[in-house]
């Protein structure tokens, strides 16, 4: 008898130790619970911020160019720039599209492209290279579209913009004349070589991929105006700390404007993405400039 009150005390016991287990363990899980919910929500909240919030839409960045050197005739020309698409599997062709609207609604002068259309080791299928071709023929320059490569272009860059109206620069000087007056273009990369391509008394326009570039340029060249692309800005930019993300060929020069001595080097934020498809604070974008004569 004394035995089973005993056996009967052991259990409730265990059963009580077992409730006292139960209710520590739902405590800790309401407290990890709490703890984990907010951080989820953070980040989840920030990945879809910079995931798809900071890639929607194109703006437009315009930029007023005075320069005293400018032809009377170039006086007033619009340029757009438009950089770094980096077209892969998550890229959507509508975009391209609004883009297209959006360059010929400025009704530019002169269009350059600086560079990087596809993204490295992907390959477009025969319909979107079509579609491409398509779309650049249908943006309108009152003077000239030009194009030059980035180090992720192949043979669809070449085949693209061949068929498409644009006229493909690689380290050469193209001369625009408008009028009697005319202006040097310079499309240059990191395998330029100064002895073959001459320097002259004219204003020099010099488009390069890789903003870092520009140190040797205008050692050479000393151009009143320079535009790249490759750095996205940073593709992700801090307020007070700037761009975050530097790419080896936009080390020193990645925001969008510097002025190191006499030249203006402004740098594209691209359409696309490299390495990572996130934004934060630089939304896709092109680069409208007007020049003007500094009287």
């Amino acid at each position: 008898m004394e035995e089973t009150r005993s056996e009967k005390n052991l259990e409730l016991q265990e059963e009580l130790d077992k409730d006292e287990r139960r209710e520590k363990s739902k405590k800790v899980f309401k407290v990890l619970f709490w703890i984990f919910l907010p951080l989820f929500i953070f980040f989840s909240l920030s990945y879809i911020l910079l995931r798809f919030v900071g890639n929607m839409g194109i703006t437009i960045r315009e930029y007023p160019v005075y320069n005293s050197s400018l032809p009377e005739d170039f006086n007033g020309i619009k340029i757009i720039q438009f950089s770094d698409i980096h077209y892969n599997e998550h890229s959507s062709f509508d975009k391209i599209k609004s883009l297209v609207k959006l360059i010929n609604k400025a009704n530019p002068d002169i269009v350059i492209f600086t560079g990087d259309l596809i993204d490295d080791n992907y390959s477009l299928s025969n319909d979107v290279k079509e579609s491409f071709m398509e779309e650049f023929k249908n943006i309108n320059a009152t003077i000239n579209k030009y194009a030059i490569k980035g180090e992720d272009d192949s043979t669809d860059f070449k085949d693209i913009f061949d068929n498409s109206g644009f006229e493909i620069l690689e380290n050469k000087k193209e001369v625009i004349y408008i009028g009697k007056s005319q202006i040097s273009l310079f499309a240059l990369d990191e395998n330029y070589s100064k002895s073959n391509i001459e320097s002259d008394n004219n204003f020099k326009l010099v488009i390069t991929h890789k903003p870092d570039n520009a140190t040797s340029i205008i050692s050479d060249y000393n151009p009143e105006l320079i535009l790249a692309g490759h750095s996205h800005n940073g593709q992700i930019v801090l307020p007070l700390i700037g761009g975050i993300i530097k790419k080896e060929g936009a080390k020193k020069y990645y925001s969008p404007y510097y002025k190191i001595n006499d030249t203006e080097l402004y740098i594209s934020g691209g359409i696309g993405n490299s390495d990572y498809e996130f934004r934060l604070f630089n939304h896709p974008s092109i680069n409208f400039y007007r020049l003007r004569i500094n009287k």
